[in-house]
């Protein structure tokens, strides 16, 4: 006969696989139903829309299933309170045994984000900051991925602005992760730029995420690496405005091999940005150079240029912090149309082309792994490096 007892006996040899322990003793079982050979399990996760969410439910399934006489699991997943959080923080912070003592280290490094995460097979990961919200960072990320796969490059973008995630949105992409043989794998635009943004792990676009720091900290973590990203010439990682919690959580976990600064003209905008160049100046990681944003727009019917933020600041900033100006890219009513399209690889600019070309150009700088490289498609033969 099939009891709760034997039920919670054997999920306690269920770990979670983020944390390294028990789902008994993390709490994370809420309830156990027996009915004859049929059992239910509710299970809160740590995470909410946590990517491993599957990974726990088939461990779950699996370990009841060997139960004599349980011939259904069924498994319903919620997720945590901040209070059931903090309790399990505290417990592991209690818990005083060398093997608890790994755990709880564990949980410390994946909520602060120490870590350094392995590259895989990604050639080259470049952080696209600014400090400041609103300055387009999530444009000339998606600009920047749009030009690296018309030159041929295999490309990836993770949307590390998890509250304010507008990369599938501009990309028109609405599926989320999808099942593979070994994992889960990121879904692809229609030329083929692979992506993984928190709108489509969310039941809707509008669902507001209202997260801690380290909860933000831990999802930038598992977007990285547990998807299967396969192989890319480049990941571009789109950063959220500030110098807190999530870019330190990406500069300190992920690989990075350089940064790209965005900034506009105001002001207030180069004043902050100097922060976030700061930051990663502070955190050894190179620096590509600034790409000024909106930095004008050109009148339709006389062609005057009109300079809607002030006047242009970009090689100003750049000279005052010792970095490379890339260019300045104007305002285009016909880019945020196709960003509300999702049509943003349909966009061309000379001005962005240029830009572009210069990046390819400074990365090849870069102590670069050899396998980074481009094919030309229109003779099948690799460029010189």
């Amino acid at each position: 006969m099939v009891t709760k007892e034997n039920v919670m006996q054997v999920l306690k040899n269920v770990k979670d696989p983020e944390i390294g322990a028990s789902i008994v003793n993390l709490g994370m079982v809420k309830a156990v139903e027996v009915h004859g050979s049929t059992v239910r399990v509710d299970i809160a996760l740590t995470v909410p829309n946590c990517p491993l969410r599957d990974a726990i439910r088939d461990d779950v399934i699996k370990a009841v299933s060997g139960i004599e006489g349980v011939a259904r699991v069924d498994v319903q997943l919620s997720s945590m309170t901040d209070q059931e959080r903090d309790r399990v923080s505290q417990t592991l912070r209690n818990r005083p045994t060398a093997e608890q003592s790994t755990v709880q280290q564990t949980w410390r490094s994946q909520a602060t984000g120490i870590d350094k995460l392995p590259k895989g097979k990604i050639g080259q990961i470049i952080a696209v900051t600014s400090g400041k919200g609103g300055v387009g960072k999530s444009l000339v990320t998606a600009l920047l991925a749009v030009e690296l796969r018309r030159h041929g490059f295999s490309v990836g973008i993770l949307d590390a602005d998890l509250t304010g995630a507008s990369i599938a949105k501009i990309f028109g992409v609405k599926d989320g992760p999808i099942q593979t043989p070994t994992g889960l794998a990121p879904p692809a635009s229609r030329a083929g730029v692979k992506l993984v943004s928190m709108n489509l792990l969310m039941d809707r676009d509008d669902a507001a995420l209202v997260w801690r720091g380290p909860m933000i900290n831990s999802a930038i973590r598992q977007l990285y690496s547990d998807l299967e990203w396969g192989e890319l010439d480049f990941l571009l990682v789109d950063l959220p405005p500030g110098t807190s919690d999530a870019p330190l959580t990406v500069f300190q976990s992920l690989p990075l091999d350089a940064v790209l600064i965005v900034s506009s003209p105001q002001d207030l905008a180069v004043t902050i940005v100097a922060k976030a160049i700061n930051m990663a100046k502070i955190m050894n990681a190179p620096i590509l150079g600034l790409i000024e944003n909106m930095s004008h727009v050109t009148c339709p019917d006389c062609g005057r240029r009109i300079e809607l933020f002030g006047k242009s600041k970009g090689q100003e900033a750049s000279d005052a912090a010792n970095i490379e100006f890339l260019g300045s890219i104007p305002v285009n009513p016909v880019i945020s149309q196709l960003c509300d399209e999702g049509k943003i690889e349909e966009y061309k600019s000379p001005e962005f082309q240029a830009i572009a070309q210069r990046l390819i150009e400074k990365t090849r700088q870069l102590k670069v792994p050899q396998e980074l490289k481009r094919t030309e498609k229109s003779t099948g033969r690799e460029s010189g490096r």
